[in-house]
């Protein structure tokens, strides 16, 4: 499968790029294979249209993963995002993965529903338009994926009770791909 994976730079990015050598990375951090915020993405500019046109599958990992980070993050994460999935429908992406967390809808220990779970709901919601009319499209509820080992030292049993290593993460995003 030919991929995209925007957002390649960041945490879960940089754990999946081995996992899928030859995708096309596309994220504001150098490192990427296309230097770009999708917040003004030019998806008819050449280099990205070409990744567009080869692509069969896309990741969406370029939102913000801070549950406490300013509405005007949360909301422009899903501007972004409807703005992604009306360019995978013009380029014909037949498989699409959405981030979605368990903040969509929040266990009893965690805090009450936010901004940012909002966000998440609406990415789900997203993921089934999409899939109604233009292909197969998933609303991934990742778990949490800590930067370093070191982070699950003294993290809260409600936080270790839904995180995934590396192994665990590629096995339900291959899953969600299909």
């Amino acid at each position: 499968m030919k991929l995209i994976i925007t957002g390649s730079e960041g945490n879960i990015g940089r754990k999946l790029r081995p996992a899928f050598p030859d995708a096309v990375g596309i994220d504001i951090a150098p490192g990427a294979d296309i230097v770009a915020d999708l917040s003004a993405i030019d998806y008819d500019a050449p280099e990205v249209k070409a990744a567009f046109e080869a692509a069969d599958g896309l990741l969406h990992l370029a939102t913000c993963a801070n549950p406490d980070a300013p509405d005007a993050v949360h909301f422009q994460a899903v501007i972004d995002a409807a703005r992604l999935l009306d360019a995978c429908r013009t380029y014909r992406i037949a498989r699409v993965v959405l981030p979605s967390s368990d903040w969509a809808d929040p266990k009893p220990l965690m805090a009450r529903i936010n901004t940012y779970g909002h966000s998440k709901r609406v990415l789900e919601a997203m993921a089934a338009m999409y899939g109604q009319s233009s292909g197969r499209a998933v609303a991934l509820r990742f778990g949490w994926v800590p930067h370093s080992p070191q982070a699950l030292e003294g993290a809260p049993d409600w936080l270790l009770a839904n995180y995934w290593d590396t192994g665990r993460l590629i096995a339900e995003v291959r899953a969600s791909l299909g």
